[in-house]
């Protein structure tokens, strides 16, 4: 009975271990993605306030279908450091896209009117919106493309 064990006990060992020499990941979940692009975002917005951003959209995609998105150079005018250069995005892989927008200006009020003399607060008033392309295991940043108002 012992060496029945430890023989199971080997074989999961040695399952282990190969699976990590293979690299083999579970995929991250849709909220890991979003904690992986606050966190490369969040040094290119003013506020630096993750409560004024919210998330139009993410999903898994496949490279083809979302790489002319990403082409150009980044926006002008954007805050904070330069980003990185895009890695190359791969026709046929796998990628998590996520586009993220500014939460908008102060509603207008349920009752009465706006007074012209007090302007609406932008949460985020240099850029706008930011798109992102994340590799689908590890979560490293592939891509992205930040769109910032040009003065």
């Amino acid at each position: 009975m012992a060496n029945v064990l430890r023989i199971g006990l080997v074989t999961v060992v040695l399952a282990l271990a190969l699976a990590a020499c293979l690299g083999q990941t579970s995929p991250l979940s849709e909220q890991q993605v979003r904690d992986a692009v606050w966190e490369a975002l969040e040094p290119n917005t003013s506020s630096h306030n993750r409560a004024n951003w919210e998330v139009a959209e993410v999903r898994q995609v496949v490279g083809r279908e979302v790489a002319e998105q990403f082409e150009g150079k980044p926006a002008p005018g954007c805050p904070g450091p330069t980003p990185p250069t895009n890695g190359a995005i791969s026709p046929s892989s796998a990628y998590w896209y996520v586009h993220l927008k500014r939460r908008p200006a102060t509603p207008l009020p349920q009752k009465g009117t706006i007074s012209p003399t007090a302007p609406p607060a932008v949460p985020e008033p240099f850029m706008y919106q930011a798109l992102f392309l994340l590799n689908v295991t590890d979560g490293q940043v592939v891509a992205r493309k930040l769109y910032c108002v040009i003065y």
